[in-house]
């Protein structure tokens, strides 16, 4: 990992709020976190870990007679912050619990940790979030 980021961003609850927050989920603001902090790595455990999985395009979800097509497609965000220079990190269980073949549907440039690995660098780390 180099040098070690000043922040660690930590997300474990997948789609919350997804409808009430049609233009954004919990990720729009880690690119500016990412700017603030000067460096900041991103972990995905538990549902969330499904943030990194390549989907393919976006499904529209329909509710009654009412289609919604503008809910956050987070895999599309964590390319986005991958690009922008944050590291992302999956933990192993959140990706075990998504299926056999999830490992092989990792974006590129997402790097898997063990759980207890991410614990132990917690104390390296200036500050740690729960976003």
């Amino acid at each position: 990992m180099g040098d070690q980021a000043r922040w660690l961003l930590i997300v474990e609850k997948a789609y919350r709020g997804s409808i009430e927050t049609q233009y954004a989920d919990v990720l729009y603001c880690v690119p500016d976190l990412h700017r603030q902090s000067g460096g900041c790595d991103l972990a995905l455990r538990g549902p969330a870990a499904g943030y990194a999985l390549d989907t393919g395009s976006r499904p529209a979800l329909r509710l009654g007679g009412r289609t919604l097509d503008t809910l956050p497609h987070p895999p599309t965000s964590v390319a986005k912050l991958l690009a922008a220079g944050v590291t992302v990190l999956v933990e192993e269980d959140g990706l075990a619990a998504l299926g056999r073949t999830a490992a092989e549907r990792l974006l590129p440039g997402v790097r898997v940790i063990g759980g207890d690995d991410l614990a132990a660098r917690w104390p390296s780390y200036e500050q740690v979030w729960f976003l």
